[in-house]
């Protein structure tokens, strides 16, 4: 047990090392305000109170002292909060070096990251035409911040900056994801962002990646964030209507968004069961390809599918039958493969992305 005099000794030096960590929030916060009010940036509470719920859904009363997280759907951004500077800050770690900052402030020297800071909050807090139109040309992932992380869609120049910019789903980190599918403030809580997937439909690539991590991670992202089933069900249902979007008579063999549709509803039955009985939600082209799909279903029947079992987490789909041929895509372990033939060791398979290649046997669960 320790010592009554060692847990006094314990808990003044936690609160000494508190007491020294606020003061040098307050400081930092000081130099911050300073170098807005030098140019020429002033935020009002109540302006500061109205955007920030506005935009965020956060309510100023409460926030804590010093610095605050944004989260958003639970998740950390690289973004915070101070009710004291009446700002949003980027980073999370308190800036080296204050004396020599402060100093060099005083003589009128330029620094990036305190220019990005105001500019983020001009546009953020005063829709700042100069300071929108340089993130827009200069600035393309503040840009994107700006639009998915803070529902800012004021500027069409803005905005479509930040829509080029969205390319590769394997580099959007974890906390912006639902931010794409919707708008994360209490204004328009679990609205599906129509807008910004309308524009970014003809990046198919990106659209299908972002339908699956929905559809495979539902019951997570039910349960974290409190969505209901039937609202997340829904954004899924629209993203894949979005693919039939200005389509006619789609080629279901060959189809991107038929193909996504299909592979949905093998490794989630139960949404198209949830589809039909909310009608669909209302969505014309969902429902005809749907009904397409259940007749196709009924020829195919004996269509075979497996697994991928591999210890790694993926195995590699391969153009012939050795492990030296080239690698057509990766397949992660739990999904399913279409079977064409399980002669010898490498079996003929097709992915859900519809590419056909070889497996080797070892690396898929024998049903």
């Amino acid at each position: 047990m320790m010592k009554p005099f060692l847990i006094l000794f314990s808990l003044l030096l936690f609160s000494c090392s508190g007491k020294q960590e606020e003061k040098i929030v307050e400081k930092e916060t000081e130099i911050i305000e300073s170098y807005f009010t030098h140019h020429k940036f002033k935020n009002t509470k109540e302006n500061f109170d109205k955007i920030n719920v506005d935009l965020l859904g956060i309510k100023t009363d409460k926030l804590q002292d010093g610095y605050n997280d944004i989260l958003i759907f639970n998740e950390a951004t690289n973004y915070q909060i101070s009710k004291e500077g009446k700002y949003i800050k980027i980073g999370n770690d308190i800036l080296p070096d204050l004396d020599n900052v402060r100093a060099s402030i005083n003589s009128n020297q330029k620094h990036p990251y305190f220019e990005e800071l105001l500019t983020l909050n001009k546009i953020i807090y005063q829709d700042d035409l100069t300071s929108i139109l340089s993130v827009a040309t200069k600035n393309p992932d503040l840009a994107t911040d700006l639009v998915v992380l803070f529902n800012y869609e004021k500027n069409e120049a803005l905005f479509n900056s930040a829509v080029k910019n969205i390319e590769n789903w394997d580099d959007i980190e974890q906390s912006s994801r639902l931010s794409f599918v919707f708008y994360n403030n209490n204004t328009n809580s679990f609205k599906i962002r129509e807008k910004l997937l309308e524009r970014l439909k003809l990046k198919d690539s990106f659209l299908y990646a972002l339908t699956t991590y929905l559809a495979d991670n539902k019951d997570n992202i039910i349960k974290t964030n409190g969505i209901t089933p039937a609202s997340l069900e829904k954004a899924i249902a629209y993203l894949l209507q979005l693919g039939f979007t200005g389509k006619e008579n789609v080629d279901i063999q060959s189809d991107k968004s038929y193909l996504l549709l299909n592979n949905v509803y093998i490794s989630h039955p139960e949404l198209k069961k949830s589809f039909q009985k909310n009608n669909y939600y209302g969505y014309t082209s969902l429902e005809k390809y749907s009904k397409d799909y259940s007749l196709l279903q009924e020829d195919n029947q004996e269509k075979k599918y497996s697994t991928i079992v591999d210890p790694d987490g993926f195995t590699n789909l391969r153009k012939d039958k050795n492990t030296t041929a080239q690698i057509l895509q990766k397949i992660k372990t739990g999904e399913q493969v279409e079977i064409l033939d399980q002669n010898g060791d490498w079996w003929l398979v097709v992915s859900k992305e519809g590419k056909k290649g070889y497996v080797h046997k070892s690396r898929i669960k024998s049903e």
